[in-house]
């Protein structure tokens, strides 16, 4: 196990990260290097990395990239931010989990003594959260595990109607339809479209003006340092294909904005917004829908609508999967972190 500490360090990893991240199945996109080099890059100016690299015979087999912040010297995080990512853990190629959790593990019982490996929102069933557990209770390091959250997911079939029958239940799918009847109605020839129709960045000015307009909680998260963020990231995930950035477009123009990624299979619906004005048509439920709709015509199979229990996922046939806070080893004074953030 060796161990990057130096940003110009990391900076290198990109290439062999890439490479790595195409044998994933399926790849975690917050553990993209897409997805953890932007956040470093715009949120690392004050921390230390800790880029735990896992290789045999030259190859990177894995990477678990994680930091320490000067207010908790003694913690270890993996990067990404917890008020902006979903889903976190370590990357490894398949058939390489149990070696890159060992290898963790023993550097953390070795050379990082008195650590701890404070690790949050990790996916039920992930190898990361099942090796790690194994790992550190082999090497006799203390471990903890707890559900934290939950990433609402649905398994979609191949067409959009029979998704309707088959996934929603019968007073949901009579909601749908009847608000789809609805906006059809009243607000004739509306129109779903995506970035690559209207420009991203045209397309990413109206989602940041729609998401504030939501809520007062997501204005306060939309920080001029997160829009800049999300710019980057998204340039980024459109240059690897995966950005799915959606408009719900009536006459007066987007009412509904959708930000997301389809990688290997999956849909993720990663944040959205509406026009409060146009609440009464429920645009936001139905750009997510539409959203899912597109998806499926896309050929995804699993819609995931990420970090937390808000009504409008369950309305859309998802169900829970847990993600877990894992902590292994311990801090002088006792276990340290804290619980993970909120994203709005």
């Amino acid at each position: 196990m060796a161990v990057l500490g130096q940003a110009d360090a990391c900076a290198c990893l990109g290439e062999d990260w890439r490479r790595l991240q195409a044998t994933a199945d399926p790849l975690n996109p917050f553990l993209s290097w897409e997805w953890q080099w932007t956040w470093w890059e715009h949120f690392g100016t004050d921390l230390t990395p800790v880029w735990l690299t896992f290789r045999t015979e030259g190859r990177l087999r894995g990477v678990l990239p994680l930091y320490r912040d000067p207010d908790r010297e003694r913690t270890l995080r993996v990067g990404g931010g917890l008020t902006l990512s979903d889903h976190l853990g370590f990357l490894a190629e398949p058939g390489w989990e149990p070696q890159v959790a060992a290898a963790t593990v023993e550097w953390l019982g070795e050379a990082a003594p008195g650590t701890l490996l404070d690790l949050h929102f990790l996916p039920e069933g992930s190898a990361s959260l099942a090796e790690l557990q194994a790992a550190a209770a082999a090497a006799g390091l203390p471990v903890a595990a707890a559900v934290e959250e939950v990433s609402p997911a649905v398994e979609v079939p191949s067409d959009f109607e029979r998704y309707l029958e088959t996934c929603l239940g019968k007073k949901d799918r009579h909601e749908l339809r009847r608000k789809r009847r609805r906006l059809d109605q009243e607000q004739p020839g509306w129109r779903f479209v995506t970035h690559t129709e209207v420009g991203r960045d045209v397309a990413l000015e109206h989602f940041f003006a729609l998401h504030r307009a939501s809520h007062p909680d997501k204005a306060a998260f939309l920080t001029e340092e997160n829009r800049g963020f999300f710019r980057r990231v998204a340039a980024r995930l459109d240059d690897a294909g995966w950005l799915r950035l959606q408009l719900l477009v009536t006459g007066g123009g987007p009412v509904a904005a959708a930000f997301g990624f389809a990688v290997d299979g999956t849909w993720y619906l990663y944040n959205s917004g509406y026009d409060p004005v146009a609440g009464r048509w429920s645009v936001g439920l139905l750009c997510v829908a539409e959203g899912v709709r597109a998806a499926i015509a896309e050929g995804m199979s699993r819609c995931d609508f990420l970090r937390g229990n808000e009504a409008y996922k369950y309305d859309l046939g998802a169900q829970d999967r847990a993600l877990h806070h894992l902590r292994v080893g311990a801090a002088p004074g006792g276990p340290a972190g804290g619980p993970g953030g909120v994203r709005p």
